[in-house]
């Protein structure tokens, strides 16, 4: 079997699990914990920049995404090391036999450079936690065994760097895959062929009847329902002295007891203030990789008329938003 038939059965697999984790989760009320730790966030941000990953490689892991918490990115380094060992001395531990393959980047990662790393005093949970913010993290978990409205999927993000790792026909069956949990028909080799070819260049798109695929040349795959809430537009209302907005099926929250913020969306040539100065809001739809079809729903929070924060929290709880400090002139 060919490396790269490997990756592409390892991913699809991957996609799988979470897959039907996420309809458990859907059917009882629960969360899904995952053993990630710090060791492995160093681990994956060298696999991504190895693969061409920009900054945004180093937000990868977030400790709760609205879905999956990791707790073990709580625990320093030393304590690690220490359940590690009680793990070992007082449990069966059953390892995937791929684990210690070199033929795989991400072992001989794990295997050679982390090594070095601990030699050279790296402190895996300090790097960790200087890229997450604790103060955003919300560990409220709603576990009421109350009937919710099911949130259908609607819009699927693939890292680039796992599009990257594939060949062509394991590119098709990815794309094939998440067109199937959207409810939608296989792309036709044609039009598959087609945006594979523009992926080759500054930007892929593709439309159907059904769905949007879009992709900027070092940017994810986004594979988006037609009839997803992200193309209607961001509604707020004000509860007590707090404003509310909501969008994508997601909700954001800000005591304003003075009334001075108020939603908003983006227009060209609009800037917003950031630590150096002013930046085009355009410029950062782009680097925070947002499909250009959608960059007029996204939510912009306004103080006093101007635009201060773009709430990109509200396409994907796993992102953050920007600036993560608002700037009010004094």
């Amino acid at each position: 079997m060919s490396l790269k038939l490997k990756k592409g059965l390892e991913e699809t697999g991957r996609l799988i699990r979470y897959h039907e984790l996420k309809k458990i989760t859907d059917r009882i009320p629960a969360i899904v914990l995952t053993g990630h730790h710090c060791k492995d966030y160093t681990e994956s941000i060298f696999l991504h920049l190895t693969r061409g990953g920009g900054k945004k490689a180093f937000y990868t892991l977030p400790p709760f995404d609205g879905e999956r918490f990791l707790p073990l990115v709580f625990f320093e380094d030393k304590e690690l090391d220490l359940l590690y060992e009680f793990v070992l001395n007082n449990m069966k531990v059953f390892e995937d036999e791929s684990n210690k393959d070199p033929i795989y980047k991400r072992n001989r990662l794990r295997m050679d450079l982390l090594p070095l790393l601990e030699k050279e005093n790296w402190n895996f949970h300090k790097i960790y936690w200087n890229f997450h913010d604790r103060s955003q993290l919300n560990l409220q978990f709603d576990l009421k065994k109350e009937s919710v409205s099911k949130k259908e999927p609607h819009i699927f993000r693939i890292p680039h760097e796992t599009w990257t790792s594939l060949n062509l026909p394991a590119k098709k069956e990815l794309i094939d895959f998440h067109l199937k949990l959207l409810g939608h028909y296989p792309l036709y080799k044609s039009g598959f062929d087609n945006f594979h070819l523009q992926s080759e260049g500054e930007r892929a798109f593709l439309e159907n009847k059904n769905c949007f695929l879009y992709k900027s040349k070092f940017g994810d795959l986004f594979i988006i329902d037609k009839k997803s809430p992200a193309f209607k537009k961001a509604v707020s209302h004000r509860d007590g002295d707090n404003l509310c907005i909501e969008w994508n099926q997601n909700r954001f929250k800000l005591s304003d007891p003075e009334e001075k913020y108020s939603l908003g969306s983006w227009h060209h040539g609009q800037k917003i203030q950031i630590r150096s100065g002013n930046k085009e809001i355009s410029e950062c739809m782009r680097e925070n990789g947002i499909p250009f079809f959608l960059r007029t729903y996204i939510p912009i929070l306004y103080f006093d008329g101007e635009p201060i924060q773009i709430l990109f929290s509200l396409f994907s709880k796993s992102e953050k938003n920007y600036p993560k400090r608002i700037y009010l002139e004094r």
